[in-house]
């Protein structure tokens, strides 16, 4: 494994979202990367390969993946880098925290270590992104951050319950629409809601509409979309 060459921004992006699919319980395996970064099943399969050679995952008989050490730390070095210019561009340049995301996707390849350190001085050592998620290095095991702090999916919340949002899954900041639908109806982390309908039991029941009230009002969303927003007791 060549550790002194840096890693290429789409090897840097499968990293990340293998740890952070790993982070909130999911299963990663090839198709589900292959949805995510909208690309056909075969070039994962080439770059799952790759992965695997150079050291920086593993996959066992089911075709699941995992990272080594090596490729979690790495996974955390571009994670670090992503929340914390997130956080530069809220804290320090005045953008919504919906806004973020994709700026830092282009920007986290590029930080070099004494600009990441200007940074935190400049943002006393922030722990966690816009979103909620925490930045590893600030934030003592961030791998298991979730589980540590009892985060459940609001989609498990039952009816009357009240609950803080913790974070926005990582996993979905990309999906402008419901990022922005999310803002524009308060789900951000650190409200309080309380759970008004947590939707049906049926076969389709990803698709049915869970209501929360958020500051006196009603907002609904689908139960996916409660899925991707975690939060606490």
């Amino acid at each position: 494994m060549k550790t002194e060459e840096p890693l290429s921004a789409t090897v840097e992006e499968y990293l990340e979202t293998v740890y952070n699919m790993s982070m909130e319980d999911e299963v990663v395996i090839g198709a589900r990367l292959a949805e995510k970064f909208r690309v056909a099943p075969p070039t994962v399969t080439e770059m799952l390969k790759r992965l695997v050679r150079d050291g920086y995952i593993e996959m066992d008989n089911r075709r699941q993946v995992t990272l080594t050490e090596a490729g979690n730390q790495a996974a955390e070095a571009v994670l670090r880098r992503h929340r914390l210019t997130e956080r530069f561009l809220v804290d320090m340049l005045g953008m919504q925290w919906h806004q973020v995301h994709e700026e830092a996707c282009r920007l986290e390849h590029f930080i070099s270590g004494a600009v990441e350190a200007r940074v935190i001085a400049a943002l006393n050592n922030p722990t966690t992104c816009p979103h909620g998620n925490p930045i590893p290095g600030s934030v003592e095991n961030a791998r298991s951050y979730l589980k540590d702090r009892g985060a459940i999916r609001l989609s498990s919340v039952l009816l009357g319950e009240v609950v803080t949002i913790l974070c926005i899954s990582e996993v979905v900041e990309d999906e402008e629409a419901l990022i922005l639908y999310m803002h524009e109806k308060g789900l951000t982390p650190e409200t309080q809601l309380t759970v008004l309908s947590p939707g049906g039991g049926s076969e389709h029941e990803q698709d049915e509409s869970f209501i929360v009230q958020v500051g006196g009002k009603e907002v609904c969303i689908s139960k996916s979309a409660a899925a991707k927003i975690w939060v606490q007791r």
